[in-house]
């Protein structure tokens, strides 16, 4: 499968070259194994299939995913969450405080935040009850996020001793997220394209390196808007480190705090 042909592909699903020039190889060769399946000799063939067949077009769209992430990705970021975001979050937000992870993959994301927030507690901070949502389409990463089982290479961005009190060892370069993190995340199945926020309103809302950076500006628009209605006013955005909101009025500012984080306004002026 040439460039070419890719292209093709992305456009008839929604998707965006500039998303995936990067990473092309790999849903390359998971497309052309899909494709393969239905013994569609070509693309135009194959998309003549996918419109008929929605299982297959479900199969291919799955195929096109990519799931790349690590345990507290851009370390600023989270920084900026544990010392002042979830802070100010705790002291504003109500009980119970309500995040959710849009497209949470393999669960790095959903984990790395329990991680902060049984740091916090540690502290002697006194914390709200957390409603914890992590939403993703493809069956299989919600099962591996379910699940909790990661590479080493997926604990670099770990200190020792959050390793060592939330991982166990299960193999030479395998490790387990502890049964106590996996308590109390509501995962499911959602399209973020096609399906409502799961419950709403939220506080926290993690959207990053997956709708802004592989969809095209219709689907964006739409699904930004949903999610950002799902905010409460004065409730985070928080977006991949090579992702903006696309043009248009949101009602959204950049947080002085982090550059990929945003604030849904009108908000309260002594919230930090």
């Amino acid at each position: 499968m040439d460039d070419a042909d890719f292209r093709r592909v992305l456009e008839a699903f929604g998707l965006a070259w500039r998303g995936y020039r990067k990473v092309r190889k790999g849903a390359k060769k998971r497309l052309l194994r899909v494709m393969a399946s239905c013994d569609a000799a070509s693309v135009e063939v194959f998309l003549k299939c996918c419109r008929r067949d929605e299982t297959l077009w479900e199969q291919a769209l799955r195929a096109l995913a990519v799931p790349i992430s690590r345990f507290f990705r851009d370390r600023r970021l989270w920084a900026v969450l544990e010392t002042e975001l979830l802070p100010g979050l705790i002291r504003w937000g109500g009980d119970p405080l309500r995040v959710w992870s849009a497209g949470c993959a393999r669960g790095e994301e959903v984990y790395s935040l329990k991680i902060l927030w049984h740091k916090l507690a540690a502290q002697g901070v006194r914390l709200p009850s957390l409603e914890l949502w992590a939403t993703d389409f493809h069956t299989q990463f919600l099962e591996a996020a379910q699940q909790g089982l990661y590479h080493a290479s997926s604990l670099r961005e770990v200190d020792a001793a959050a390793r060592s009190a939330f991982f166990v060892p299960v193999a030479a370069d395998r490790y387990e997220i502890s049964s106590g993190l996996k308590q109390g995340i509501l995962w499911r199945l959602s399209d973020l394209i096609r399906d409502p926020p799961p419950s709403s309103p939220f506080h926290l809302v993690f959207l990053r390196n997956n709708l802004l950076t592989y969809y095209g500006p219709r689907e964006q628009e739409t699904a930004l808007g949903r999610v950002v209605a799902s905010l409460v006013e004065g409730g985070f955005l928080i977006l991949g480190a090579r992702e903006k909101p696309p043009s248009g009025k949101w009602p959204l500012i950049r947080c002085s705090a982090h550059p990929h984080v945003f604030r849904k306004v009108p908000f309260r002026s002594d919230f930090l």
